[in-house]
């Protein structure tokens, strides 16, 4: 039987390095350092039975976006539900701070969960919000990240293309006296 809990917390450093060293075994996320990974603040942590089972992590950028950036579960967690728990906490958690929301992924269940959400999904870069041009510079002037772009390039080339999704958030209605 198992515990699951799907907490908001930073990784501590063991779970940090963990997840550090499983990014390097996908294409689909160029990944972290172990220093970047324990300095974010808003993460959520799943765990199973106590045991670090995988995390998601979420970046507030200009004008009132939050960019999902990462959900990664440990192999041997998968299967039990926890990548869409914890995409579902970090929406959850972006929509009750009234953010719009930016998501970029080639999973296929993943793409096809952002559709579930009503997201406007589009594999064209220029049509990615301002908040996210201005920031993906400045995420990709990494070095770690530049190496692993390098370094995982030959197996990118096989998978799918990224696409973006894009969720605003709605207007407030004002009420009229």
């Amino acid at each position: 039987m198992t515990d699951v809990t799907i907490t908001h917390r930073p990784l501590k450093p063991s779970e940090a390095e963990t997840l550090h060293q499983e990014l390097k075994s996908t294409p689909n996320i160029l990944g972290f350092t172990v220093r970047e990974l324990v300095r974010m603040q808003d993460v959520q942590v799943a765990e199973d039975n106590g045991v670090f089972a995988g995390a998601a992590l979420t970046f507030d950028l200009p004008l009132g976006w939050t960019e999902i950036a990462a959900v990664y579960v440990l192999p041997r967690f998968r299967g039990l539900g926890l990548g869409k728990g914890l995409l579902h906490a970090s929406w959850d958690r972006a929509t009750i701070r009234e953010r719009h929301i930016y998501m970029l992924s080639r999973n296929t269940s993943v793409v096809e969960w952002m559709r579930g959400q009503g997201m406007t999904i589009s594999g064209n870069p220029m049509l990615a919000p301002f908040a996210v041009q201005i920031w993906m510079p400045v995420y990709m002037a990494s070095r770690h990240r530049w190496m692993e772009s390098l370094r995982k390039s030959r197996e990118i080339r096989k998978c799918p293309s990224m696409v973006q999704g894009i969720k605003k958030r709605e207007a407030k209605k004002s009420i009229e006296a």
